[in-house]
């Protein structure tokens, strides 16, 4: 009998997979939590300890007040139960405790679990430091701080005997994913980043801040004084997640019921057939976790006495069938189908699984819902493997299977696929098998994401778009080819059209029907559009509803910082983020933003030890994205253009030809834009005639450059400068604006050589300090945050010289370097662009 499901685990992936590693490596003694309380210390341990192979002999200690004010306190209940007494000298405790740990575990290898180890004294902590050092015993200890007698076990770290884990809270992601899954309120006004800063990433005050302190105190207070009665709905509604409002006056009266959603604990859905959930669905989780199995069961009991679980569909259906399981009473199969199939349509993978595995059901469908569960939780492998006997049998016999089952398999077989490798598909001959519009949008949705990821945009838009103008198809189906349309339309060229289909799909999210995974699949189709296109800051809010991935999401920002000429924040952030090829299924984004960082790194002159991966294969071949390792070439040549500009300048030429014969003239556009300006003379001649395929503020910005380059005209390159700058193309903006200077100088045109001084400047202060200055603070030393206050406040060289005791001919040479550094010609433009960093 399995445990009763508690409280889950936001966030800590990483960090739990290192806990369990550590434990489960013979070279290791064990592992080290530290973080402050409630950062999810307990939670984390008992996740790791549930990964563990059960036969595992495992002694649990909890430190605490009373605990640490005795000798061996955490050991006195093991040490009374053989008989003996706590006054031990250090020694005799030493073989004492260790001899008592061996017979516990029969001779096998002993685990012993410590929370609250702060709260443990100091003879306890030095006996189980030796006990692991000497390999007699293994370490889970979980604390607060590093701080004595912690620093006994922290020792064994820094030996590297033991494995150091430091838990500083979820972040922003992991508090989505928090809130979509408790559902957060409709009244919340604050936003997840002010929740996020104010809670310190402390998932148990992000519950307060989320619920409120008054709210939350009035629900477990009227939780404490409800009837039995009332207590066991409550209870019963917290196990099931849901409960059809017409089964549940079976086991209360409709007033009780009635009561219950007046007060604020239950609420029931509009519409016939409404499903009675908690209201605050946090505090599911907090009823849920304080039931005892032996009241769960009786609840069940009752449950299944009054209700009959075959009216039971979607959401009540998926949590009677994980609760009933819990418990040892496994439904039917067809029950456990129904419940995963909805499972994993909410994205809700990792609990399909754990229904599926605990079930003991086997078979064709529920296998291939089981390889779902693996490829919507990122295990891909484990998918192929489970995949790959279903596409034998079924290309074996080819007349079994209904329509249904050979169109999940064959989108699941292609969504596992190379997209590189259209001839690898197995499963082809299951198109012509389909006739409902269902089963066929299924596969045809799926398959245009296959070959938009294989650059075969042609294609793309011919699947896509028949799925997306056949109404009799699912919404869910419509809605995420609708997506990969406008996506292949932007690459096309016709960037008006694909964003008016990016538009639509979004819409479409309000209609009934489309949940979590056609979020995941349709949001990074979103973000590429428009970072394609050029709009930006649609761009930024494209992925602000995506769950599946807490990397993707800064990833993406930072590449259009990147993109936006904030230089230094996108490097800042990438370099902050461990860039190792896990980037997240539909659009890759890890191998770009490894050449990002190292372009980031190059245009703001730092060291980098970054090494392309643009043109290495990916971990998985069903990750590849052909429009990201056009990104990550682009980024990579452009790198590579600042030190051999007309090596990078022919790579450029030609990316931007293997762009075009695939049909994606923006991408070609902007390939050949970066080669024209390095003067390479086939893309002089042919960027013009790409530029004009192009459409929207994007294709009128190309073709102002392209204007500019072709004509070499100095009011065309102040013009096309300008025009980049509105645009949010600043590092464009600063190439053009040298242009223009140099052309300017040339011509002896002061206002023009001014204007494009200027903006050559901003361009540069943008790409250096972001434009707010934040950075250069940091930079600058206090001579020159002086001196730079005295000029802002109308002083001269020969008034600042004599407050600092320099001379005038030291000041004037500390603030020409000061000008160069701001890019700056005087002193007016350097109060001009202060005092515009002040007063923002």
């Amino acid at each position: 009998m399995q445990a009763p499901r508690s409280r889950r685990l936001f966030g800590y992936g990483t960090e739990l997979a290192t806990i369990v590693d550590a434990l489960c490596d013979a070279e290791r003694a064990g592992a080290l939590i530290i973080g402050p309380a409630g950062v999810g210390k307990t939670t984390v341990l008992n996740a790791a300890l549930s990964r563990l192979d059960p036969s595992l002999s495992i002694t649990r200690l909890r430190g605490s007040n009373s605990a640490r004010a005795r000798n061996l306190g955490i050991f006195e209940i093991l040490l009374s139960q053989q008989g003996i007494d706590t006054d031990l000298a250090p020694g005799r405790s030493l073989s004492v405790i260790g001899e008592l740990f061996e017979r516990r575990s029969a001779g096998a290898e002993s685990l012993v679990v410590v929370d609250n180890a702060d709260l443990v004294d100091d003879h306890s902590v030095a006996v189980l430091a030796q006990l692991a050092a000497a390999r007699r015993v293994r370490l889970l200890i979980a604390a607060e701080s590093a701080r004595p007698p912690i620093d006994l076990i922290v020792g064994l770290w820094m030996d590297g005997r033991l494995v150091r884990v430091d838990l500083d809270g979820i972040d922003e992601a992991d508090a989505i994913a928090m809130i979509s899954s408790v559902g957060l309120m409709e009244t919340e006004t604050r936003s997840v980043s002010e929740l996020c800063g104010l809670a310190h990433g402390n998932p148990r005050l992000l519950e307060r801040l989320l619920y409120g302190r008054s709210r939350t105190s009035g629900v477990e207070s009227a939780i404490a004084g409800a009837d039995e009665l009332s207590r066991s709905i409550i209870e019963i509604v917290s196990l099931a997640e849901a409960v059809p409002h017409d089964s549940l006056i079976g086991l209360a009266d409709p007033q009780t019921i009635d009561t219950l959603t007046e007060n604020g604990l239950l609420t029931i859905a509009k519409g016939r057939g409404g499903e009675v959930s908690m209201h605050e669905p946090v505090t599911t989780e907090n009823v849920r976790a304080a039931i005892p199995p032996s009241r769960s069961l009786e609840l069940l009991t009752r449950f299944d006495s009054v209700i009959d679980s075959a009216v039971l569909r979607d959401r009540s259906l998926f949590g009677y069938v994980g609760w009933a399981i819990s418990l040892g009473r496994v439904p039917s199969r067809d029950q456990v189908l129904g419940a995963v199939t909805w499972g994993n349509a909410r994205g809700r993978y990792l609990e399909a699984a754990d229904i599926i595995r605990t079930s003991g059901y086997r078979g064709n469908e529920l296998d291939l819902e089981l390889a779902r569960c693996e490829w919507g939780a990122g295990r891909l492998q484990a998918a192929k493997e489970i995949i790959e006997p279903l596409i034998a049998q079924a290309c074996a016999h080819p007349d079994e299977g209904g329509d249904e089952y050979l169109s999940r398999l064959a989108s699941i077989e292609v969504r596992l696929a190379d997209p590189r490798r259209p001839e690898s598909l197995r499963l082809d001959w299951v198109r012509d098998r389909l006739t409902l519009p269902l089963d066929l949008g299924r596969l045809d949705a799926t398959r245009a994401r296959f070959e938009l990821k294989g650059g075969r945009l042609s294609t793309t838009c011919a699947l896509a778009e028949a799925v997306y103008l056949d109404h009799a198809c699912s919404v869910r189906h419509r809605l995420r080819a609708c997506a990969f349309l406008g996506v292949a339309e932007v690459m096309a060229g016709r960037i008006e059209v694909g964003l008016s289909y990016i538009d639509q799909a979004r819409l479409m999210f309000e209609l009934p029907g489309p949940g979590a995974f056609e979020r995941e699949d349709a949001l990074p189709q979103f973000f590429a559009a428009h970072y394609i296109a050029g709009d930006w800051s649609r761009a930024r809010d494209a992925m602000d509803g995506l769950t599946s991935s807490r990397r993707v999401i800064r990833l993406a920002n930072a590449l259009i910082d990147l993109r936006t000429g904030r230089v230094s924040n996108a490097h800042r952030v990438l370099d902050s983020l461990q860039l190792a090829d896990e980037a997240a299924d539909i659009v890759d984004l890890s191998g770009v933003a490894r050449s990002a960082q190292n372009l980031a790194a190059v245009l703001t002159d730092r060291p980098s030890g970054i090494v392309s991966v643009s043109t290495a294969e990916s971990s998985d071949a069903s990750r590849h994205s052909w429009w990201a390792s056009f990104e990550a070439r682009l980024f990579d040549l452009q790198a590579l253009a600042q030190t051999s500009p007309t090596v990078a300048a022919g790579e450029l030429y030609d990316l931007g030809v293997a762009a075009e014969e695939q049909g994606a003239y923006t991408l070609t556009a902007l390939a050949w834009l970066e080669s024209a300006q390095l003067g390479h003379p086939q893309a002089l001649t042919r960027f013009p005639s790409a530029a004009v395929e192009v459409d929207g503020a994007l294709g009128r910005l190309l073709q102002s450059v392209a204007h500019a380059l072709d004509t070499d005209d100095l009011d065309a390159l102040l013009s096309a400068a300008r025009e980049a700058q509105s645009f949010g193309a600043i590092v464009l903006c600063s190439q053009l604006a040298a242009k223009a200077r140099k052309a300017a100088i040339a011509d002896r045109n002061a206002a023009a050589t001014k204007e494009a001084r200027l903006l050559h400047g901003r361009s540069l202060r943008v790409i250096d300090f972001d434009a707010d200055g934040d950075r250069l603070q940091d930079t600058l030393n206090e001579l020159e945050r002086t001196l730079i206050d005295g000029v802002v406040a109308g002083r001269t060289s020969a008034e600042l010289g004599t407050g600092l005791h320099l001379s005038t001919r030291t000041v004037e040479w500390h603030l020409g370097r000061i000008y160069r550094r701001l890019h700056v010609a005087n002193r007016q433009e350097l109060r001009e662009v202060v005092m515009a960093w002040r007063g923002r």
